[in-house]
């Protein structure tokens, strides 16, 4: 009910309360029709009445949805400088579509919004802004190691390697954290900045630690496997421990992948290809192992096998960007030019953000297919892309004479 001070106010300014709770109904009715309606949307919409205390943020919301931030900035500044938290998250996302990603961070700071962090730290991730997804996920795991230190480790031992930095967060977290339920992840996630370190003992550490405590756990097994390997042990020693996954229940083919690779690595072709089609009767909705055999069978000069694999693939997943780029050297190598190109355009296509290897072989393959001007243009995108990118450098020293 209103206050007796709060009815007065209202008929001092002429309206009862029942009519002011009408207008503000009213309002929002015409605003939802107006929202929702095509033909409703074309005629313009009143202000809202005096006292709808939601109506600013329904109009920057739908103004950030119809890509006009600035006036969403507007709308909710008042009610964002006085700390509303949706406020403050609207004026965030607002603050970041106008490109002013520190303001919107330190909005998404101040409120302790972890979650927003993480979602803007992955799209800014996958568009490539790789600096301001490092500052998002920092922020994010400053707040919340808990929540926060798989999202920032995996983008630094992915996206952004920096392996001197993932292990540094790993050890603060298991330091800070040590009854964490993401304890084992952590562990194993160490385990792996080790070994990209080739601190190949240290990593052995890591990995047998998780077993201890998770004998089932086959990702650690796998990591064990390769650290041994890489340190030199046998190959029969690693693949003991990729026995170990296979056993572990819910591998689902990772421990017959790892001994294909292996078996890779020690080019007996015939034996890594049974063990990568067992892992794929085990796990065939993964994309990147399809590529994996194709990639060893081209290894081996088996072109016909090579572009099967990639080709089955494609079949099944036909926006596969990287399947294109590999088929595409495939189909240079098999001497089929047209194929090649075809190829490597649809996966230039595909590709998000844009990736100097990729522009790179475009480039050798046009120019291979004797297209000097289009093997030109992809070196020289390749290396605004990536300044540093060596082939496309000597392509364009070969080209531009």
């Amino acid at each position: 009910m209103l206050s007796l001070l709060a009815v007065v106010a209202v008929a001092l300014m002429g309206l009862s309360p029942a009519r002011q709770a009408w207008q503000i109904n009213a309002w929002s009715l015409q605003y939802n029709r107006h929202a929702l309606d095509p033909l409703a949307a074309q005629s313009t919409l009143t202000d809202p009445p005096a006292g709808h205390a939601r109506a600013k943020f329904w109009q920057a919301k739908a103004a950030l949805q119809s890509g006009n931030p600035a006036l969403a900035e507007t709308l909710i500044a008042s009610q964002a400088a006085q700390s509303d938290p949706l406020a403050m998250r609207l004026m965030s996302d607002a603050l970041a579509a106008q490109g002013d990603f520190a303001g919107a961070l330190a909005i998404w700071q101040q409120a302790g919004d972890v979650a927003s962090l993480l979602r803007v730290a992955s799209q800014a991730g996958q568009a490539g802004r790789l600096e301001d997804a490092l500052m998002a996920y920092q922020a994010a795991w400053r707040l919340d190691k808990e929540s926060g230190t798989l999202p920032l480790v995996n983008f630094l031992l992915g996206s952004k390697p920096d392996y001197g930095m993932a292990e540094n967060v790993l050890r603060q977290s298991l330091a800070a954290l040590p009854n964490s339920r993401s304890w084992l992840a952590w562990s194993r996630r160490l385990g792996d900045a080790l070994r990209a370190q080739k601190r190949w003992d240290e990593a052995i550490t890591a990995y047998e630690s998780v077993i201890i405590q998770a004998p089932d756990d086959w990702a650690a097994h796998i990591g064990l496997g390769w650290a041994r390997y890489e340190r030199g042990d046998s190959l029969q020693a690693a693949m003991s421990e990729f026995q170990g996954a296979i056993n572990a229940p819910n591998s689902q083919g990772n421990g017959q992948l790892a001994i294909a690779q292996a078996l890779t690595r020690e080019k007996r072709f015939e034996e890594a290809d049974a063990w990568f089609a067992q892992a794929l009767a085990l796990h065939p909705d993964n994309p990147g192992w399809y590529v994996a055999r194709g990639n060893a069978a081209r290894q081996a000069g088996n072109l016909a096998l090579a572009l099967a694999v990639y080709q089955e693939a494609l079949t099944r997943f036909p926006d596969f960007g990287y399947a294109y780029y590999e088929i595409a050297q495939a189909y240079r190598l098999n001497e089929q030019s047209a194929q090649a190109i075809v190829a490597i355009e649809r996966a230039l296509a595909l590709i998000a953000p844009p990736n100097a290897g990729y522009y790179a072989r475009a480039g050798n393959i046009y120019e291979w297919a004797g297209d000097k001007n289009q093997a030109l243009y992809a070196y020289r995108q390749a290396l605004q892309i990536d300044p540093q990118n060596a082939e496309a450098r000597k392509g364009v020293e070969r080209l531009d004479k």
